[in-house]
């Protein structure tokens, strides 16, 4: 069975989890601590995503996408697939921590709702929610400012209506009838932040966003096991 270690706010490790679920494919969980990546030691590794299929370990999660989808669900793809996925990790990823870690109480806020699942108990997670908290208050909206981005909300607002129009453009999905690769990514990154001021905005900024988003969202149940 296939091993995921990941972090639950982690919208590259949503990425890969779209796919998994979509396609009803069980895996564990291995939920990494995000100040300190102990459970990735083993494997002398720092990042999460990190996919492990029996002795396979692979890391990056576009990359990580493709092994899937070519061992187990063979979903479709062309250049505009590829090209929208490259979009995802390149520009639309980058506009969500300076919406969801625009402060200290918008990043407890956060962390309060992606350490719930975490299994933790009460003391290690509210020692993660208040470093995490802390810490990712200050790097987003660092990251930011080096990125260029000034104001994140307009942004994020025009990414959104951005894919409305060339991305699903009047269609379902962007697979047209029924979600690809594409459809999966730009989902899979606001999946992260479910509940929280980034889904909220996309929501607001377009009916056909938040139609999309319901949609795929129940198509794509947890299939962890």
């Amino acid at each position: 069975m296939l091993t995921l270690y990941q972090f639950e706010s982690c919208p590259f490790c949503w990425k890969v989890k779209a796919l998994l679920h979509f396609s009803k494919i069980p895996y564990t969980v291995i939920e990494v601590n995000p100040m300190n990546s102990k459970e990735l030691e083993p494997l002398g590794l720092k990042k999460v995503p990190v996919l492990v299929d029996g002795e396979k370990i692979i890391t990056e999660s576009s990359v990580i996408m493709d092994y899937v989808n070519e061992h187990y669900t063979h979903l479709g793809s062309n250049d505009s697939v590829a090209e929208w996925r490259a979009w995802v990790d390149a520009s639309l990823v980058h506009f969500l921590p300076p919406v969801i870690h625009k402060n200290f109480s918008t990043s407890w806020q956060t962390f309060g709702s992606v350490l719930k699942p975490s299994g933790y108990g009460v003391m290690k997670r509210t020692l993660v929610r208040f470093a995490g908290a802390l810490a990712m208050s200050r790097v987003a909206l660092k990251k930011a400012r080096e990125r260029g981005i000034t104001d994140a909300p307009r942004g994020l607002t025009e990414a959104v209506l951005h894919w409305v129009n060339a991305g699903l453009a009047g269609q379902a999905f962007h697979g047209g009838s029924a979600p690809d690769l594409a459809d999966l990514s730009v989902f899979g990154v606001f999946r992260s932040t479910d509940g929280l001021a980034a889904v909220a905005l996309a929501r607001a900024a377009s009916p056909a966003f938040a139609t999309w988003y319901d949609e795929l969202k129940q198509r794509t149940p947890s299939s962890a096991v």
